[in-house]
């Protein structure tokens, strides 16, 4: 009947909490649309998202919110059975703890297998790519968290953290490591918390990518141009001789001088739809480029991969452009492409080099295409890239050129664009420095990285509150223990510094696994050029979850600093 009544306390309480959660959630879901209407609205194209709330909706969330909370309570009622009535009226409200169970010995080596598995996973992300590279990334980051957690729950459970801090350690470092072993379980979901918090706030700014930041570098996402123009009409003359842009554009002197430096790469272009992953709609019929001869030659861009096997291809794998990509199954020989990842992968769904695709060509006849080489991050992503002889041959009504990368000093970009834009007008030209163009295609990644994130910045705050629901607990069920020590002279300063440690290394511990489990996961992006390590603002990122950790410890010392002490004493 105890069981009973405590059970519909909890459904109660359970019930209000569930109400609050479906309010809460919704107010979520509002202010991430909100986001995407105004500050992130580059990665959706359109501001005119609305919030759908139905009613089935919010009574299913309801529901299993009070009911996972219900099953939670339940299974801790459970647990209580086990209780001996004798202290529970002592007021100890968990088992009692044998020293070495063997429960402990066998999760350390779960532990250890799952960091080994960890690795494992870390080790065959560099090796692969596309999907499987992600799956790679999420289960070695959730494999160190778990094993990590496992593996402090075993030490906390055979109650030898007091051995960590034994060699130079202070009798009160020795002690807050010891009494957060007193609640295990209690202990692991707070750095679980923590950690889960870190581990999402720390491994996904690994892959946000600033553009703005990035200098024109050959082996770059740019490949070395400073701009991107196109022009609504084709455009036949070169642009790299200064006659045309003194006939063309009516450019006094002065005007060719400042353009002495600037080099033009023109593309043919057959029109199509866009492929980038701005677009939300699936693509059958992307655009195509005619890469020519010099630009093949010049090489640069940063290759994700590529199906390079001399070393004048791996040095330049532009050239697969040029090079027999082998027949299909009817005899017809493949026309090697080279694509920007992200349109292989989630816009034509090939997931890695060597993928096939069909074209038509101007008479209607259908052509097999092979995926030779993916680049990472470029400017021409949406596109599909093969060799200008090849695309004549399958255009021909296709003339002139309407693409161009620009090549321009870093100090005169401003006044080569305006320019241009004003010297050939006739032609609709209209030019964008490849940091804008670039930072439109990544909108999109960044957005998803900052939405993940703010559900780690949601962990992070229930992690607090969990750190100091932990402390407050704590100091509830030991208040005749803290009374004690004040009675035989301990200051309560000393105390307050006392559970400000425990907290401290609860807080600590999280930190490091989540860190160390986020470290792993993004090595194999680090080291394939994927991802780039923002030292400066990690540094600041795990410094505010120390602290907001630090100040949720505060309140379990005002708590004991308050504490009454002829009824502590009485256990009151």
């Amino acid at each position: 009947r105890v069981r009973w009544l405590l059970a519909a306390e909890g459904l109660l309480i359970a019930a209000v909490g569930g109400l609050l959660g479906v309010l809460a959630g919704a107010g979520y879901a509002w202010l991430m649309l909100y986001g995407l209407r105004t500050w992130w609205v580059d990665a959706v194209s359109t501001p005119f998202l609305t919030l759908h709330i139905t009613p089935l909706s919010l009574v299913l969330g309801f529901f299993t919110g009070v009911l996972v909370s219900f099953l939670a309570i339940w299974w801790t009622l459970r647990r209580m059975r086990k209780i001996s009535v004798r202290r529970l009226l002592a007021g100890q409200a968990q088992e009692e703890l044998a020293a070495l169970p063997a429960t402990a010995r066998k999760s350390q080596i779960v532990g250890w297998v799952l960091l080994a598995a960890a690795v494992g996973m870390a080790a065959a992300g560099y090796f692969s790519g596309g999907e499987s590279q992600a799956g790679a990334f999420f289960g070695s980051g959730a494999a160190a968290l778990v094993g990590g957690l496992v593996l402090v729950w075993s030490l906390l459970r055979r109650g030898a953290t007091g051995d960590l801090v034994r060699a130079g350690g202070s009798p009160l470092l020795r002690m807050a490591a010891r009494n957060g072993a007193r609640q295990p379980g209690r202990s692991t979901l707070s750095i679980g918390l923590v950690a889960a918090a870190t581990f999402l706030i720390a491994a996904l700014s690994v892959f946000r990518i600033d553009p703005s930041q990035q200098q024109p570098n050959k082996e770059s996402g740019n490949g070395g141009f400073s701009l991107v123009a196109e022009a609504a009409t084709p455009v036949a003359q070169d642009l790299n001789n200064p006659e045309v842009l003194a006939l063309e554009g009516g450019l006094q002197e002065d005007q060719l001088r400042q353009l002495s430096d600037v080099a033009f790469w023109p593309l043919r272009v057959l029109p199509g739809e866009d492929a980038s992953c701005r677009n939300l709609y699936q693509t059958s019929r992307p655009r195509i480029l005619g890469v020519p001869e010099g630009f093949i030659e010049r090489g640069g861009f940063d290759w994700a991969s590529s199906a390079a096997t001399t070393p004048e291809e791996e040095a330049n794998p532009w050239l697969l452009l040029n090079a027999d990509a082998g027949t299909d199954a009817e005899g017809r020989p493949y026309t090697p492409a080279v694509m920007d990842m992200n349109t292989a992968m989630y816009s034509l769904h090939l997931y890695s080099v060597g993928a096939t695709f069909e074209m038509t060509d101007d008479r209607g006849r259908v052509i097999p295409v092979k995926l030779v080489g993916m680049l990472r991050n470029s400017i021409l992503q949406g596109d599909v890239l093969i060799s200008e002889s090849r695309f004549l041959r399958m255009f021909p009504q296709v003339s002139g050129h309407r693409l161009f990368l620009i090549e321009a000093p870093v100090e005169q970009i401003p006044q080569v664009e305006a320019t241009l834009e004003t010297a050939l007008s006739n032609y609709g030209f209209d030019v964008q420095t490849s940091a804008a163009r670039l930072a439109g295609y990544l909108a999109v990644q960044n957005t998803y990285l900052y939405t993940f994130q703010s559900l780690g910045a949601l962990g992070l705050l229930l992690g607090t509150f969990g750190l100091a629901t932990v402390q407050l607990r704590n100091v509830f069920e030991r208040r005749g223990e803290l009374a004690l020590l004040r009675a035989a002279g301990f200051r309560r300063a000393r105390l307050a510094r006392l559970v400000m440690t425990e907290n401290t290394l609860l807080l600590a511990a999280g930190l490091l696994i989540g860190s160390a489990a986020a470290a792993l996961a993004v090595l194999p992006h680090v080291f394939g050029g994927g991802a780039t390590v923002p030292a400066l603002q990690l540094t600041a990122m795990i410094a505010g979850i120390f602290v907001a950790g630090f100040l949720a410890g505060l309140a379990a010392v005002r708590a004991t600093l308050k504490a009454p002490l002829i009824q502590a004493l009485r256990g009151k």
